[in-house]
């Protein structure tokens, strides 16, 4: 039998490139101008994903009195930088679905959890001022990459994983010592592949300890945060005490107190109940 990470790293390089159309998409949003007709153009070129992308649009996430017709509509009533994210969300959805040996329950409980931690993460950013909101969006959806590669490749290593954390170790300190490296670091390996924007893989590779982050620390703090934010929610909790340890670095970077997640907790909720859609891809 292979290594658990040999065969690991084995099956990322076998997963389906990055759509080019969400690739090219980032590229052009990593532009301090971005010129929505360019956008639109490079969107426009797949038809399937065009349609998704309106869907949602169309949605009760959004809220919309009538009906968006088009990209360019789309685009002008919310923006180029939230048009991008809908492109990724669409894209990023497909991964969910159909891969290695991981259980339809399962794939749809890590998308749950990527959709809530990217609107968590928009959340923050717009609390806190720090981050573009829409960037921290993009950054929430995808810091998990690692732990859906770990569901579908290393099932049967999941149980041992799991009775070293029940030992009083970190969910962190439990897959590297049963992998050699964490989710985290496999996120950002698979990201590398892809060639997305090298901010979004820092932050992915160090979400769990953001002060260690090269690139964008107080992004990386603001998906840190988001995350904790999500589990307290999907836990059920009632934001009085959050279910994951807030990162003291991460509250400095992003000038927050646990205190604030309460009043953004309440907010997370609402959102939530208005995106099936999204939940759905």
């Amino acid at each position: 039998m292979q290594p658990p990470l040999k065969k690991i790293v084995q099956e990322i390089r076998s997963l389906d490139p990055f759509p080019q159309v969400a690739t090219r998409v980032l590229e052009l949003s990593a532009q301090e101008q971005v010129v929505p007709n360019e956008l639109i153009a490079v969107i426009q070129v797949d038809p399937a994903l065009t349609g998704k992308v309106l869907k949602l649009c169309n949605s009760a996430y959004y809220g919309f009195q009538r009906e968006i017709a088009s990209l360019e509509e789309a685009g002008n009533l919310l923006g180029t930088r939230t048009l991008v994210n809908l492109v990724l969300t669409t894209s990023a959805g497909r991964y969910f679905r159909n891969y290695g040996s991981a259980s339809p329950a399962s794939q749809k409980s890590l998308w749950k959890k990527s959709v809530t931690h990217a609107v968590a993460a928009r959340l923050i950013a717009e609390a806190n001022g720090r981050v573009e909101k829409e960037r921290a969006y993009t950054a929430g959806l995808l810091q998990n990459l690692g732990s859906l590669v770990l569901d579908r490749f290393f099932q049967e290593g999941q149980a041992y994983v799991a009775a070293i954390a029940a030992q009083g170790f970190t969910l962190i300190e439990a897959e590297k010592y049963a992998l050699g490296l964490h989710h985290a670091e496999l996120g950002a390996r698979l990201m590398t592949r892809w060639e997305l924007p090298t901010v979004l893989t820092d932050t992915v590779r160090f979400h769990h300890a953001p002060e260690q982050a090269t690139v964008d620390p107080v992004l990386t703090a603001t998906v840190h945060l988001a995350e904790t934010l999500a589990a307290a929610r999907l836990a059920g909790d009632d934001m009085q005490t959050l279910s994951y340890e807030v990162s003291a670095a991460a509250l400095e970077l992003s000038g927050m107190r646990a205190s604030d997640f309460e009043e953004i907790g309440v907010d997370l909720a609402s959102q939530l109940e208005k995106a099936h859609e999204l939940l759905a891809l």
